[in-house]
C-alpha cells in the first residue's frame, strides 16, 4: 500500500510509515492546539519535500492571513502559489457584501475556478480542509450534512488526493466527542493538554488509520520555530 508521508518529526513513526494514499484522515483539537499548524505543516511538506502539490481551503480566515500565519514557520507559501506548488482557496462561511462586489470587479467576466477545476490543474496530490465547520454552516439538516461531507470525500478520493479535514473540539481531552465526519474519514488524530502540576503539555493520539499498524498510545508534542514536533517514543509527564 503507498504511502503518503507528513514529514512531520515523530508523526510518520505514529503511522506506521505515514497515510495511506487517497485516505480522508480528521483532525480534531480544542482551539489554539495546533491543528491548522498541523495540516499547513503536511501540506508544505508535500509541496517542497516530497514533490506534491497541494491545496488549502481555508473557511475562517482569508489567504493573506494564512500566508501571514505560514511566515512565522518560515513557511513562505507565495513562491510556491507560483510554482502551483500550493493554491490556497477561500471559502467563507458568511456573506460580505462589499468584498463581495471588489471580487466582482477583479473576475470581471471571468468564471471563477471551481475547487475540482484547481486540483486538476495542479495535479494536486494533498489537500486541506480547514474546517468541517464548512458543513454545519452550510447545511442545517444533519442528513444534507452528512451527505455533503461524504459528496465531499467521494470527490477528493476521485481526484486522488490524501486529505486532511481539520474539525473542532470544545474540550481538550484525549477522549472524543463522535460527530459524522469521524465515520465516514479513514482517519482520525487528535490534538489535546494535559496538566502536569503547574503546566501543560500538547499531546497527540493517533485513534485510528483503516489498514494501518498505529501507535495508538498518547504522545507529548511541541510546537517551535519550525512547526510541530512529536516525540514518538516519550511518555507525557503528567502520565509518567
Amino acid at each position: 500500500m503507498d504511502r503518503i508521508k507528513t514529514g512531520i518529526p515523530g508523526v510518520d513513526e505514529l503511522l506506521g510509515g505515514g497515510f495511506i494514499s487517497n485516505s480522508v484522515v480528521i483532525i480534531s483539537g480544542s482551539p489554539g492546539i495546533g491543528k491548522s499548524n498541523f495540516a499547513m505543516q503536511f501540506l508544505y511538506n508535500g509541496a517542497t519535500v516530497f514533490n506534491e502539490p497541494g491545496v488549502y481551503i481555508t473557511v475562517e480566515d482569508v489567504p493573506e492571513k494564512v500566508r501571514d500565519y505560514s511566515l512565522a514557520f518560515n513557511w513562505d507559501l507565495e513562491p510556491l502559489e507560483k510554482e502551483n506548488k500550493i493554491a490556497i482557496v477561500a471559502q467563507p462561511i458568511y456573506s460580505d457584501e462589499k468584498a463581495e462586489k471588489e471580487a466582482e470587479k477583479k473576475r470581471a467576466g471571468k468564471k471563477p475556478e471551481t475547487l475540482v477545476e484547481t486540483i486538476q490543474r495542479m495535479n494536486a496530490k494533498r489537500v486541506v480542509l480547514d474546517s468541517v465547520t464548512l458543513f454545519k454552516y452550510l447545511f442545517k439538516d444533519d442528513m444534507s450534512r452528512r451527505v455533503n461531507i461524504l459528496n465531499f470525500v467521494n470527490m477528493v478520493k476521485r481526484l486522488g488526493c490524501t486529505t486532511l479535514m481539520v474539525a473542532e473540539q470544545h474540550e481538550s481531552t484525549p477522549n472524543i466527542m463522535y460527530a459524522d465526519e469521524h465515520f465516514l474519514a479513514d482517519g482520525l488524530i487528535v490534538l489535546f493538554w494535559l496538566q502536569h502540576k503547574e503546566r501543560t503539555e500538547r499531546c497527540i493520539r493517533v485513534v485510528k488509520i483503516r489498514g494501518s499498524k498505529i501507535t495508538s498510545d498518547i504522545r507529548p508534542m511541541e510546537i517551535n520555530e519550525k512547526g510541530i514536533v512529536v516525540y514518538p517514543t516519550q511518555v507525557p509527564l503528567s502520565l509518567g
